[in-house]
């Protein structure tokens, strides 16, 4: 009686509670995307060029030295060549100031030291300035600005 009892009772918390396993199902494993068989390709497919060569790399070398010294500066920018007296050569504040020789003063900041250690105030250079005022190249031996002509009356 008391099996039957106990028989009984699993079994109805069997039918109440749910049957669940000791072990958990493991799902078929469904199909794998692959590449599966080959077809060509139709007429109307574009076909595929392959990308273009890079050209070989060659360094033309010269026997005579540039008189510019130029800093690394993107080539898009605009660019401004001014003439002038050195002012002020300030290289440990990175600034400098230049006179034209139309008396304009001109101010302009040094992003690279070491294109004016050679330079000295009171000396003819000619500058290029990007859009921000830095100061991109020098060149030592300058042409004076000329006073643009006076309209024909």
């Amino acid at each position: 009686m008391l099996t039957t009892l106990l028989g009984a009772s699993v079994l109805s918390i069997a039918f109440l509670a749910g049957w669940t396993p000791f072990h958990e199902e493991v799902p078929a494993p469904g199909p794998q995307p692959g590449p599966g068989p080959t077809v060509p390709p139709k007429p109307s497919d574009p076909i595929p060029t392959p990308p273009p060569k890079p050209l070989p790399f060659t360094t033309a070398l010269s026997t005579s030295a540039s008189p510019y010294l130029m800093a690394d500066a993107p080539q898009q920018q605009q660019q401004e060549a001014v003439s002038g007296t050195l002012l002020k050569l300030d290289l440990a504040e990175r600034e400098g100031r230049l006179t034209t020789d139309l008396g304009r003063e001109v101010a302009f900041h040094i992003p690279k030291p070491e294109l004016f250690v050679h330079l000295s105030v009171g000396q003819r250079v000619t500058v290029k300035l990007d859009r921000s005022q830095q100061a991109i190249g020098v060149m030592e031996t300058t042409t004076p600005e000329l006073r643009a002509p006076q309209p024909a009356k």
